[in-house]
């Protein structure tokens, strides 16, 4: 298939370049707990190099809607150009800095973490898509909100870094060591025995988040040379010492990226089984995410079952999906997408998410 679309790149670049796309009602969703961005990386140089071409092209009216562009394969004459067009909340294109997505969709975590809350934030998106590069710009820049004296009062933060592969956790923070995760008599997940660290400045963060990066589980792939190969979670707990009960959880989540069979063919059994179970845990989430869109959606009294004990990942994450949860919790979703023509069929799976995840009862402005 890969070289059917590298024979086809320069007909896909023709027929795109004579479409018209037909106007779309720009899409403004209704208020939510959980905020959705899009992030459309540049086309790498060993890409171009290839022939591979872009597929993937966000609106220039910024109306938040993404238009993606293949080629349908047929038994004969010319392959014919499928076209999908996806809202994925707001879209950042090829040239658009982090700084501008943490603005829009991390910062106003961190108010709220301050006084409290739970913020949540996490990347996802195929392997190769972009996330960790995302993820290590957004921790300066939370770094550096966290300590530049804007926000009111004084707390105590303190760090845990640690990885999950399949049902296993480990504390980047503490060589590795693996730790328990359970829920207490209240509900609320515990890491039990994870080590944490007080943070006195943007300084001590920045070290402690670049000691983490070191020992994250990354190997070689076809899309990657230094995939992460599980997911890598930043926990900041933000202590208030003048209330007896006033503590707030800021994560920061950098998922695997999933695979798709073509890519495993090289791979021992080893790094199969690998990556058989980062793909349960995303789909487990993804079942997590459809569950969340059915249950705001519906208006019976009877909520939609959402598994969220059914892996390691979607434990942490509890307080995002369990319809019991009584904290005050927020999130936000950065859908990392590779452009490349190649990819279309990972880049659908990951805009299909982001746009369910939106939710289901879009207000229309034109």
């Amino acid at each position: 298939m890969e070289q059917f679309l590298l024979d086809n790149a320069a007909r896909h670049q023709m027929l795109i370049s004579r479409l018209k796309p037909p106007p779309k009602t720009k899409v403004i969703y209704e208020a939510s707990n959980i905020t959705v961005a899009a992030r459309i990386r540049p086309m790498l140089e060993h890409e171009t190099s290839s022939g591979q071409v872009v597929a993937v092209f966000p609106r220039v009216d910024d109306s938040g809607v993404v238009d993606l562009h293949d080629l349908r394969r047929v038994v004969r004459g010319f392959p014919p150009l499928n076209s999908t067009t996806y809202t994925p909340g707001k879209v950042f294109g090829p040239h658009d800095p982090t700084e501008s997505i943490y603005e829009s969709t991390v910062y106003p975590l961190i108010p709220w973490a301050w006084e409290g809350n739970v913020g949540t934030f996490f990347a996802y998106g195929q392997t190769g898509s972009g996330k960790t590069f995302s993820i290590s710009d957004i921790e300066r820049l939370v770094a550096e909100a966290l300590f530049d004296e804007t926000l009111p009062g004084e707390r105590n933060i303190h760090a845990a870094f640690f990885e999950l592969a399949g049902n296993s956790a480990f504390d980047l923070l503490s060589s590795r060591a693996s730790f328990p995760i359970r829920e207490d008599s209240t509900g609320r997940t515990q890491l039990v025995g994870i080590q944490e660290h007080n943070v006195r400045n943007k300084e001590d963060l920045l070290s402690f988040t670049e000691e983490a990066s070191k020992l994250r589980q990354t190997a070689p792939t076809t899309k990657n040379d230094g995939s992460s190969r599980a997911h890598g979670i930043c926990r900041l707990r933000i202590e208030d010492p003048s209330s007896e009960t006033g503590e707030g959880i800021l994560y920061l989540i950098d998922l695997a990226g999933s695979e798709a069979a073509r890519d495993l063919a090289s791979h021992s059994n080893e790094r199969m089984k690998e990556t058989r179970e980062i793909n349960i845990s995303l789909s487990v989430l993804k079942d997590c995410i459809r569950g969340i869109s059915d249950a705001e959606s519906t208006k019976a009294s009877k909520k939609p079952y959402i598994p969220f004990r059914q892996s390691m990942l979607t434990k942490v994450l509890k307080h995002v999906f369990d319809p019991l949860e009584n904290r005050k919790c927020k999130t936000a979703v950065l859908a990392c997408i590779n452009p490349s023509l190649l990819d279309t069929g990972a880049t659908k799976n990951t805009l299909r998410y982001a746009e369910m995840l939106c939710g289901p009862k879009p207000a229309l402005s034109r």
